[in-house]
């Protein structure tokens, strides 16, 4: 058995271009896969998985612009509510609110993005009772940290992006709303739509290494940094020449090559973290040996004397 949390939201996208309470599938998909994305991105960083949830569709309304109305419906895993007995779940309507589509709020999450305007954050303190105050330059906000870590969900972040951003990029559609039935919208004006575009995802360099190996050429090119392509065997890659030496060889003519050479080389891996993904960087530092393709077999031959 699951106990089950339920909220309701409306959205509405309102411009010239929706006066006939229509919006384009390829606009709307889209906005409304990335809603659900971000609710679930919520969900996830504040209940750790304890929960389920599901964002749907439950009909239209008429405000003279284009609007939905959106059913949001969590369920508390039993197992997980056995377990974490004295842990409290943030339920749907807390996530409506920590998110900041209400007017019960000024400081959730769509507030605070509006509020920082793509500025640099310059400090964070932690203040009492779950409460911080986050600085750019003299001025402050303080928030809850919930609403801090929300914020800080690059997921979410882009979430919001295709939420509010990428619709209000469309010629005629000027603004973004949201509102719990029965209150007050909290808007987005397409000027201030910018200050929804995610920052981009920091890299976070693990770890680097050197070996020598033996790679099999699949691809040659002479542009995009000399990114060639290569198979150790085992996976194909690209990599980046970085040899002076061989590289000046290959401009004045003196190297030919062909698909399925063997270049020996010193190899350097970068491994790098961007977000949650794990990236891999390849740089052939220096060509030890060029081995063409096609040899011919090995035979017993002795020479005269």
């Amino acid at each position: 058995m699951e106990d089950m949390s339920k909220a309701s939201l409306q959205v509405v996208y309102d411009g010239p271009a929706l006066q006939s309470h229509e919006m384009e599938v390829r606009d709307l998909a889209p906005a409304l896969l990335a809603l659900g994305e971000l609710f679930e991105e919520a969900n996830a960083t504040l209940n750790d998985g304890r929960t389920k949830l599901s964002v749907s569709v439950k009909g239209s309304f008429k405000t003279g612009s284009f609007g939905i109305d959106l059913g949001v419906t969590q369920s508390l895993i039993q197992q997980a509510q056995d377990l974490f007995a004295g842990s409290p779940v943030t339920a749907a309507a807390n996530l409506i609110a920590l998110l900041g589509f209400t007017s019960l709020t000024t400081r959730g999450v769509f507030q605070l993005i509006k509020w920082v305007r793509n500025r640099d954050i310059t400090k964070v303190e932690i203040l009492s009772d779950g409460v911080v105050r986050v600085f750019c330059d003299q001025e402050h906000f303080d928030t809850e940290e919930k609403v801090l870590a929300l914020f800080r969900n690059w997921k979410l972040r882009k979430a919001f992006q295709d939420v509010v951003h990428k619709p209000l990029q469309r010629p005629g559609v000027d603004y973004f709303a949201v509102r719990e039935p029965d209150g007050d919208f909290v808007a987005a004006s397409e000027t201030e739509a910018e200050n929804f575009i995610a920052p981009e995802q920091e890299e976070e360099r693990l770890d680097e290494s050197e070996r020598v190996a033996s790679l099999q050429l699949v691809n040659i090119a002479f542009r995009d940094e000399n990114k060639w392509r290569f198979h150790d065997g085992a996976s194909t890659f690209y990599a980046s020449i970085v040899d002076p030496s061989f590289l000046s060889m290959i401009e004045s003519g003196d190297l030919r090559f062909g698909k399925g050479d063997i270049l020996r080389v010193r190899l350097k891996e970068i491994k790098t973290l961007v977000g949650d993904q794990l990236k891999a960087e390849h740089q052939v530092l220096e060509v030890l040996d060029h081995r063409r393709s096609g040899t011919q077999l090995k035979l017993p031959i002795q020479h005269p004397d």
